[in-house]
């Protein structure tokens, strides 16, 4: 899936006095991998746009910049709760106790629209080729974080909201390496396809969910920098440069403000 052109995104907005849905929806927002990058760009984003009393719940592996993502978003929308939480989701155990501590803090019947923005991952050691990843824990590790917590994420967050019978959207953040394989890239090449076919399925199962895997671009972050330096081909390193000095790389505001317009449609 492309990145939405700029006459795609109005079209999706509509005519005068258009209203985006999330401003009329009380809304219970969940989104992982938010102490950075695009995480942290769709969590503000989101602040901008929901509905007076909504909740928006970042999570992430670095405290102090979970902060940071809750300052930018409260700066947002003083009429809305932002709720940081931390927590390492390589780790089987984490997305059971978030959900845990949810429980004390928000009621899903207090919220008319429940969202869920699976966008947590990692490129993965990028400096070796497909036949050096030998290390069957560094596998795990992996797979753990950019599969298995997704889809067991996305279950505890469906168990929760479920007593509220929310409308319920599921984003799940994908990429054209989920298509199109890309040297010293064979892991998350590999992670995001799964990721990708787990919630194609998903969707047929449960024709009643609102599902959408959104591609947000070549974006200018902190993993292209790592692959530009890392990376053990030297093809690959110099196409992430070539984006780079073209300006062809995508601030991830623009993208995640793209995400909240088109998922409306979902609403």
């Amino acid at each position: 899936m492309d990145v939405p052109t700029l006459s795609a995104v109005k079209m999706a907005e509509g005519g005068e006095g258009w209203t985006h849905p999330f401003s009329k929806r009380k809304s219970l927002c969940v989104v992982t991998g938010g102490s950075r990058g695009f995480g942290r760009s769709v969590a503000v984003a989101l602040a901008e746009e929901v509905a007076r009393g909504s909740h928006i719940v970042v999570l992430g592996r670095n405290s102090e910049s979970l902060r940071d993502t809750e300052k930018l978003s409260k700066a947002m929308s003083p009429h809305i709760q932002i709720t940081t939480l931390f927590g390492d989701l390589s780790k089987c155990s984490v997305t059971g106790s978030i959900f845990a501590c949810l429980r004390f803090q928000v009621d899903p019947t207090d919220y008319d629209h429940a969202l869920l923005v699976n966008n947590a991952g990692s490129v993965g050691n990028v400096s070796r080729r497909t036949w050096e990843h030998g290390d069957p824990q560094e596998l795990d590790s992996y797979f753990n974080l950019n599969v298995a917590s997704a889809v067991s994420l996305t279950a505890k967050f469906l168990e929760f909201v479920r007593p509220g019978n929310l409308t319920c959207t599921i984003v799940n953040v994908t990429c054209d390496e989920a298509h199109r394989p890309m040297k010293c890239h064979s892991l998350y090449c590999a992670g995001k396809a799964a990721r990708e076919m787990m919630f194609r399925v998903m969707a047929q199962e449960e024709p009643h969910l609102r599902i959408l895997s959104y591609n947000p671009g070549p974006l200018e972050t902190e993993l292209k920098t790592t692959v530009m330096v890392e990376a053990a081909d030297a093809e690959v390193r110099e196409e992430i440069r070539r984006l780079r000095d073209d300006n062809q790389l995508i601030d991830p505001d623009v993208s995640a403000r793209k995400l909240v317009l088109f998922s409306q449609k979902f609403l």
